[in-house]
């Protein structure tokens, strides 16, 4: 199982989050400024989680395999602010997976 909320609320403050499908949310986050955009998880031997930001654009992407994460990046007009998030965030995407 991937904490998704728990990733999300670790980049930022959540304002809003909806599960449009059981692969896909949407959310709003406030940080220096409101964001929004979607997460989506393609499943497989390496899981990827792919996080689209709309206006400032921007994607990051989370691969994990085994309960490890293999690749954490981001690039887009705030990849100075979200690369270093996403890294240290992307610890909690494991943890209910090793219990």
């Amino acid at each position: 199982m991937i904490d998704i909320d728990g990733f999300l609320r670790c980049m930022g403050k959540t304002v809003e989050v909806k599960k449009v499908s059981d692969l896909v949310w949407s959310f709003k986050m406030r940080d220096a400024i409101m964001l929004s955009g979607t997460l989506k998880v393609n499943p497989g031997i390496v899981t990827e989680i792919e996080i689209r930001f709309r206006s400032p654009d921007g994607i990051g992407t989370v691969k994990i395999t085994k309960g490890t994460v293999i690749e954490a990046s981001y690039d887009g007009i705030l990849s100075h602010q979200f690369k270093p998030k996403i890294v240290s965030c992307s610890k909690i995407l494991i943890s209910k997976e090793l219990t």
